[in-house]
């Protein structure tokens, strides 16, 4: 009996260690509801609580592992004639020993508890409780201490050379009633992608240059550095004023920077967002995927060791964790005023590549693949649910990548909705000079 019992308290861990791994339920999703197992968010202390009904004072350890498959948005009805048979007799004092046990385990952000049933009710229920606040930060605790093991093991002991600011030679000789035009790049973009629009804002007589960050980290790191550096600039040169042009997460970046009184500057004027995700992109949700397929052929100069850093470290997107929608970093930024002494203008595309039949027709094949395997039956009921709001791909609802509707802030009246491409907005020099989006921008900075 002693090794039953150990067996069930290892599958349960088991099984929050996979609700670990996969995205956690968001404030869309709070009423996940069906047969005994009821989950509910607060968005606030972003406290995950899984109620499970007892049966004649008995609750199934596979209604336990059910419940934590759903937090995760798991089906749990794909393995539902698989799962561990028992009961968690809530009469006996024992069954509050193993919880006990499980607790340890678990503590101190996941726990169980044997809650009685209350007057004028039949049954007790357990109830699960965990804090996706605190597994959060701890997760990326442990994200950071790994990046900075594996740049330590690749030889990259400059973690920081090549990030910042990169301006013309001279740029400091010219007039501080000038404004400086600052391009941010977005994520999985290297800022080498917009050098040529610099170059073109430099051939119309502006003072133009680049902005680097690294682009997987947490998007509030690089808005805390971003914000080091232009207070730097602001007090060497206190009458430059700068505009910002930022394509994708850069927009997000910048948005932190000034709309955040602690890191505000104070010197910037104008805040020009091309293809901005202020309401997150259904695509963060597969970054990690994309991250090692970029580096599964990689240069062939670059050593092994080098390569699995670029691919682990790639992997390990908090940024890409901040880009999905309901995420705790935009609910914080988007919970912010905008910020008065800047100009805000917003610039979406909808040239995206799929049609809405395509999206039905994957939609079609998942359903498949969930009749033929268990373990795809898991995943394909979450996979199902992004694709039917996939407007991130979709031609004439987003460009490929960001959904208008996800680009879009309320408080922004000067919002523009043009046919571009995400990948190709501003990055082909071939496609600047008398593109519309390009002169638009240009309009704008010249204002």
């Amino acid at each position: 009996m002693k090794h039953i019992v150990q067996l069930k308290i290892l599958a349960v861990a088991v099984m929050v260690g996979l609700v670990l791994l996969v995205p956690q339920i968001n404030a869309q999703e709070q009423a996940a509801e069906a047969d005994d197992v009821k989950v509910e968010l607060d968005e606030e202390s972003e406290i995950l609580q899984i109620k499970i009904l007892a049966k004649n004072g008995h609750v199934a350890w596979s209604d336990i592992l059910r419940a934590l498959m759903r937090s995760g948005q798991l089906d749990d009805n794909a393995l539902k004639a698989k799962l561990p048979s028992g009961t968690l007799d809530l009469k006996l004092t024992s069954s509050r020993f193993v919880l006990l046990g499980v607790n340890t385990l678990l503590r101190p952000d996941v726990s169980l508890r044997i809650v009685p049933a209350a007057a004028g009710q039949d049954e007790a229920h357990v109830l699960v409780t965990i804090d996706q606040g605190a597994l959060q930060d701890k997760q990326r605790s442990v994200k950071k201490r790994l990046r900075e093991m594996l740049k330590s093991s690749a030889g990259e002991t400059g973690a920081g050379e090549g990030f910042g600011l990169q301006l013309p030679d001279g740029w400091q000789q010219t007039d501080d009633s000038e404004s400086l035009v600052i391009v941010l790049h977005g994520f999985n973009s290297p800022p080498s992608r917009f050098q040529k629009l610099a170059e073109a804002f430099q051939k119309a007589e502006l003072i133009s240059g680049i902005y680097s960050y690294p682009d997987d980290q947490p998007i509030a790191d690089s808005a805390m550095k971003f914000s080091t550096d232009l207070k730097e600039l602001a007090s060497e040169h206190p009458k430059r004023t700068i505009a910002l042009v930022t394509h994708s997460m850069g927009g997000l970046v910048s948005r932190a920077v000034v709309e955040a009184p602690e890191l505000d500057p104070g010197n910037i004027t104008k805040l020009i967002m091309v293809a901005p995700p202020n309401q997150g992109s259904l695509l963060a949700n597969f970054s990690f995927g994309l991250d090692v397929l970029d580096h599964a052929f990689p240069n062939s100069q670059q050593n092994d060791v080098s390569r699995l850093y670029a691919a682990v470290a790639d992997g390990l997107n908090e940024a890409a964790t901040d880009l999905k929608p309901g995420s705790r970093f935009l609910r914080k930024l988007n919970a912010r005023p905008r910020n008065p002494k800047v100009a805000y203008s917003i610039f979406l595309g909808t040239g995206g590549r799929f049609t809405q039949e395509d999206l039905e027709n994957y939609r079609r094949q998942l359903k498949t693949a969930q009749r033929q395997s268990d373990v795809a039956g898991l995943f394909t009921p979450r996979l199902d649910k992004v694709l039917a709001d996939l407007d991130e791909v979709v031609k004439g609802k987003g460009d490929g990548v960001v959904a208008v509707k996800r680009g879009r802030l309320e408080e922004v009246k000067d919002t523009v909705v043009l046919n571009f491409t995400h990948l190709e907005a501003l990055q082909n020099e071939n496609q600047l000079a008398g593109h519309e989006l390009y002169e638009s921008i240009l309009t704008r900075l010249r204002r």
